[in-house]
């Protein structure tokens, strides 16, 4: 058992041993006064049955008839005179289980006081009681069936010891403080172990399966831990796929160049082609791991950097401007639709960057001498920073269009070989940096449109 186990068994079995000790507190006091209640109504009624009885014994029939209606009243207990035949003196009628009661106590000697058998001067014996009342509402006098309070109660005798019931009090208070410090214990040892398995690497661990069928907030921790696990796994294989990635791009490069360098030896007469060549594919290197170095920096990008004031207007022009000098050597003609003048709050290089990805994409990919179509609008609210670019390329096959976000994913046949393949996951990452979205859709009249949706922070 873990300590976690022991502080939940002590607690709760000393909070319900602290509740037990109040209420059997309460229930020993609340007891002593009803016996004292008891002894102090036994004294009280055994006075007017002893003055009932003198009566009887010294006066005759007719004085204590006069003696028991004279002393009715709501503060007086009633006195009964039963003779033999079971016949009350005053005519009132008893249960036949309170003179039974009442004979079998004469009989046995029990409350000498409180209950008197006197011969009378008619030749009859009376029984002389009075009853011990339940608990009943002020004012019934209604006579109880029972000695309740005789009965159970002796007045000479010693109540029963409470040793049963605080043995089965403590018993039952060890098993439900085990039961609930188990309850409570058992899934968070679970977890402690699926957190020291996904720690060593194991990061197929799940914690929900060992929670059962719980439906409390430990079971909702299980899931969440499944969850982060399930997330921790997906970034562990994504790094790894990126790793082999990387690794991959770099071989290819790095072998032409050990391919031109030997050739440079082998045949000197074309040194300046190899060399060429080997600069040309060091400046690909390069590219590489600097856009690799761009997409770590986005990767643990915190947010944490304060947003500055940006033009968007001006900022979008600027990339249209540098787009369309590099698509003049294509041929190709970039339209350009939106505000006027836009002030807003932001990150500028990293919208910068991402819109002059998804343009650069789209002016490697499109047909030569056509249009790219770049439209920029605000929301009707005016809360989202919305811009689609229309190419007029070969667009890419239904099932790759969430794919071409991807780290060095180049797609089929159709795509440029030539890049690198980080241009779209850097602006996906730029634009989700700014808690925006980016996406992708073929043209029904050919080509790719790719949307993206910045919420616009007034300046």
């Amino acid at each position: 058992m873990g300590r976690l186990f022991w502080k939940f068994f002590l607690v709760f079995w000393l909070a319900v041993l602290t509740a037990g000790i109040g209420v059997g507190a309460a229930v020993w006091l609340w007891q002593n006064t009803q016996d004292r209640e008891t002894a102090s109504n036994i004294d009280h009624n055994a006075h007017f049955v002893a003055a009932a009885g003198a009566v009887l014994q010294h006066s005759g029939i007719a004085s204590l008839k006069s003696f028991l209606v004279e002393s009715s009243g709501d503060r007086i207990p009633p006195v009964f005179a039963v003779n033999e035949q079971g016949e009350e003196l005053l005519g009132r009628k008893l249960p036949v289980t309170l003179l039974e009661q009442a004979r079998q106590l004469a009989d046995t000697g029990s409350y000498p006081r409180a209950i008197r058998k006197i011969a009378a001067n008619d030749g009859h014996s009376y029984l002389l009681f009075t009853p011990f009342p339940e608990r009943k509402a002020p004012g019934d006098r209604r006579p109880p069936d029972r000695f309740p309070l005789l009965e159970t109660r002796p007045p000479h005798g010693k109540p029963p010891q409470p040793v049963l019931p605080i043995a089965a009090g403590l018993l039952a208070s060890l098993i439900f403080s085990a039961l609930l410090a188990w309850y409570f214990a058992k899934p968070i040892r679970h977890l402690r172990a699926a957190f020291d398995a996904l720690s060593k690497g194991r990061l197929n661990t799940r914690a929900g399966p060992q929670m059962g069928n719980r439906r409390d907030e430990l079971a909702d921790l299980g899931r969440h831990f499944d969850l982060m696990a399930a997330q921790v796994r997906t970034l562990m294989d994504a790094q790894q796929q990126l790793l082999h990635d990387v690794s991959h791009e770099l071989r290819s490069p790095l072998a032409r160049m050990q391919a031109a360098i030997g050739l440079a030896y082998q045949r000197p007469e074309k040194t300046a082609a190899s060399l060429h060549r080997i600069e040309r594919e060091s400046q690909r290197m390069s590219d590489l791991i600097g856009e690799l170095l761009t997409l770590s920096r986005l990767e643990v990008d915190d947010s944490r950097e304060p947003d500055d004031d940006i033009d968007l207007a001006e900022l979008l022009h600027e990339i249209v401007e540098d787009a369309r000098f590099e698509a003049d050597s294509k041929e190709l003609r970039i339209e350009f639709s939106g505000f006027v003048e836009a002030t807003g709050k932001g990150r500028g290089k990293l919208i910068h960057r991402a819109v002059e990805n998804v343009l650069r994409n789209a002016v490697q990919h499109t047909e030569k001498g056509s249009t790219i179509i770049v439209n920029a609008i605000f929301d009707n609210a005016g809360q989202h920073l919305l811009m689609t670019i229309d190419d007029q390329g070969p667009g890419v096959p239904e099932a790759e269009l969430t794919r071409i976000f991807e780290p060095f994913f180049r797609g089929g046949d159709n795509s440029k070989q030539d890049s690198i393949g980080l241009g779209l996951t850097i602006a996906r990452r730029a634009v989700e940096i700014h808690g925006g979205k980016i996406s992708a859709t073929n043209r029904p009249e050919g080509g790719l449109r790719v949307t993206i949706d910045i919420p616009f922070k007034p300046a």
